[in-house]
């Protein structure tokens, strides 16, 4: 404990606060409440660890920050090295829409203008019309960024000041605890759990309210909301987004509502998608809503995202943002801005099919890891699923990662010995021991943004694994 608090003196310290003692003392004390630990040397390999050298001179700000990267890059190198057919990292490998690759030739094919900056906030044409049911000033109320990725991390740049609380819910996106530590803020964690282990559907997975009031303390500045959620996901049903919004309004909190699933989610959710700064009384005020083309088309490599509220919350992200990208690429915005005129056209189904598209592709997957005897929690939105791996026999150790967790253990197995590569959900969980109490562990995260020979090709080598395992067993 007190070498965490010395962890966080010299994290604050190096963000200019040496003068500032209060602040300093505050932030020390919160070592018990969920600071992240400064690293997960765990979490890599031996030949990960040896390769990931840091300048002396770099901030100690990095030190909230796994030197070896993401799990998405480790996962993903090891799915290459081993030809695994790769449901890991959520980047979709199914056809793009015609009129989506047309509009992004259209906007390449403009002789100058639409190859030079556009507006720091925005490209005019992007007005993202009926975004979120209300009628938006594209002048001051919509910031387009580079992908919801610098859209969260410009939001916590604005919002938090060194000593603030920021409260996620985990599993989360880990963007979210790395963009709140580089601001100098600090992740307060409460935990969405499955009401029944395994999990049937991700509605199964509840919050507790109790344990989120009691998260809420004088220096909480704001909560994070991720609907649909990732990985779980959980489509939020209204009744449970007030109970959040009550919380936020009770506490004078700003909710940022990373909505970039919207527009995926199926047919079995129990509610339609409630947008949390339009559906719910007062809420808009107090939200930036984030979104991204990316999910929205299948476009993540176009890095187009945005922020949407009231004016004096967006005016604030933007003084980060006009300092950050300062503007983002004009032709994939002109692209996008296309794409979105004809997709919400009355007349188009583009949503409506593509989430139909999506679903079939959930339930080839969850089909295929039924057959696998890996019990998938059935999402109703996103493009994740949540499998138990409890029925996989792991050997004691890993040759290829020195993490004693059973999640990254069962992961790097699947990779090196079935050739089917999942990540390992402890990673979007905070980094103390037992965080998420056994469930984590139990659980593997597939992706099924994927065509369907892709998911296919996963079935066989499950097949394949398991036919070759029982041949071994009825011989000896």
């Amino acid at each position: 404990m007190k070498s965490a608090a010395n962890r966080a003196n010299r994290f604050w310290a190096s963000a200019g606060l040496t003068t500032n003692r209060t602040i300093i003392s505050q932030a020390s004390s919160l070592s018990a409440r969920s600071i992240f630990k400064s690293s997960m040397s765990t979490s890599a390999s031996p030949a990960k660890d040896a390769a990931a050298h840091l300048s002396v001179k770099s901030a100690e700000r990095l030190a909230h920050l796994d030197k070896s990267g993401t799990v998405f890059s480790e996962m993903t190198a090891l799915a290459i090295k081993h030809k695994a057919v790769n449901l890991g990292q959520g980047f979709p490998t199914l056809p793009v829409a015609d009129f989506i690759r047309k509009a992004a030739v259209d906007a390449a094919s403009n002789e100058c203008m639409i190859h030079q900056y556009t507006r720091s906030e925005g490209h005019p044409r992007l007005f993202y019309a009926d975004k979120i049911g209300r009628t938006l000033n594209p002048m001051t109320q919509i910031i387009t960024t580079v992908g919801a990725t610098e859209a969260i991390y410009t939001c916590m740049q604005a919002l938090v000041s060194p000593g603030d609380e920021v409260i996620l819910m985990q599993p989360f996106y880990d963007s979210y605890p790395a963009a709140i530590a580089l601001s100098g803020g600090v992740p307060v964690v409460v935990t969405l759990k499955p009401a029944v282990v395994p999990a049937n559907t991700s509605a199964d997975w509840k919050l507790d309210y109790d344990e989120l009031r009691r998260a809420v303390t004088k220096n909480t500045k704001a909560i994070f909301i991720n609907n649909p959620h990732n990985p779980v996901g959980k489509v939020w049903t209204r009744q449970e987004l007030l109970g959040v919004a009550e919380i936020a309004r009770e506490f004078d909190l700003v909710v940022i509502a990373d909505e970039v699933y919207e527009t995926l989610v199926f047919s079995d959710s129990p509610e339609k998608m409630v947008k949390f700064g339009k559906g719910l009384p007062g809420m808009f005020e107090r939200t930036i809503t984030l979104g991204s083309v990316g999910k929205m088309f299948g476009v993540t490599g176009w890095k187009i995202g945005w922020c949407l509220g009231p004016e004096p919350l967006i005016r604030s992200c933007w003084m980060i943002h006009q300092f950050n990208p300062f503007a983002v690429s004009t032709p994939s915005q002109e692209a996008t801005a296309i794409s979105l005129e004809a997709a919400m056209q009355p007349s188009s189904t583009f949503f409506a099919d593509t989430a139909k598209l999506y679903e079939s592709h959930r339930d080839r997957l969850v089909g295929v890891l039924t057959r696998a005897n890996l019990t998938p929690t059935v999402p109703h939105g996103g493009y994740f699923v949540l499998a138990d791996t409890s029925a996989l026999v792991l050997p004691a150790t890993s040759a290829t990662t020195a993490n004693p967790k059973r999640d990254f253990r069962a992961c790097h197995f699947m990779t090196t010995d079935i050739g089917v590569t999942a990540i390992p959900p402890s990673a979007f969980y905070e980094r103390t021991p037992g965080a998420g109490g056994d469930v984590p562990g139990r659980l593997a995260r597939f992706a099924f943004c994927k065509s369907a020979d892709l998911i296919d090709g996963a079935g066989e080598r499950f097949s394949a694994y398991f036919g070759e395992s029982a041949k071994k067993a009825r011989t000896t």
